[in-house]
């Protein structure tokens, strides 16, 4: 089959008041190399200049202030009622390098691994590059925005919504412990494909620099 026709969703949970990197993480999913969809989740705070997006739009109105998960849940839901072949995240401060999705269905399509991954660069708050980030290798971590779930991997994409209250915080890392614990098939691109934007103190130390107030 060609791999054009391999249908992919990217969910993003939002909050009004990021409307500038928003658009960018928006930018980037429409100049995606492979066509993806992009749906954006509404976390209580819809922006109502989405809907003249080109983007699905889902307006949840009841802030769960959960870190994006039960927003990230229900996107996922709609993902998977529409059959797409692959669901990934992207969170709304981040953005991807055009060749991201293409190369994860590539991936796929040569391993048959339901769960693919990427490695991320890290940037500055104001979106400059810092570095390549060493923690999240598809092995012991894997960032959320650099994973995409594929054929079974798809169902796990519905438990964001079932990590611990305690825990929201540190939601990815729960959601990575349950695929590793899930035994599926794995496979990392290698590629640093998935931008960043950290506002955590040990991504600045990590690089050598002081981080931001």
């Amino acid at each position: 089959a060609d791999l054009k026709d391999f249908r992919v969703a990217f969910v993003t949970p939002y909050i009004a008041g990021r409307e500038a990197w928003l658009r960018q993480c928006h930018e980037s999913v429409r100049a995606q190399t492979h066509p993806c969809t992009h749906i954006l989740v509404a976390d209580g705070e819809p922006n109502p200049e989405i809907d003249s997006w080109d983007a699905q739009h889902i307006i949840l109105r009841r802030k769960h202030d959960d870190w994006g998960d039960t927003p990230r849940g229900v996107g996922a839901a709609s993902a998977v009622g529409q059959r797409f072949d692959g669901i990934a995240f992207l969170d709304d401060d981040n953005w991807l390098e055009p060749d991201h999705a293409e190369s994860l269905v590539a991936l796929h399509e040569r391993t048959n691994a339901p769960i693919c991954t990427s490695r991320r660069v890290l940037n500055r708050l104001d979106g400059s590059r810092m570095g390549l980030c060493g923690n999240s290798d598809g092995e012991a971590f894997s960032d959320t925005n650099c994973v995409i779930f594929f054929g079974e991997g798809r169902n796990m994409t519905l438990g964001w919504p079932l990590v611990p209250e305690k825990l929201h915080a540190i939601g990815d890392r729960v959601m990575w412990l349950w695929v590793l614990r899930s035994k599926l098939p794995r496979a990392h691109s290698g590629l640093a494909t998935v931008h960043y934007r950290t506002s955590y103190a040990n991504h600045y130390y990590e690089m050598n620099e002081t981080p931001p107030p």
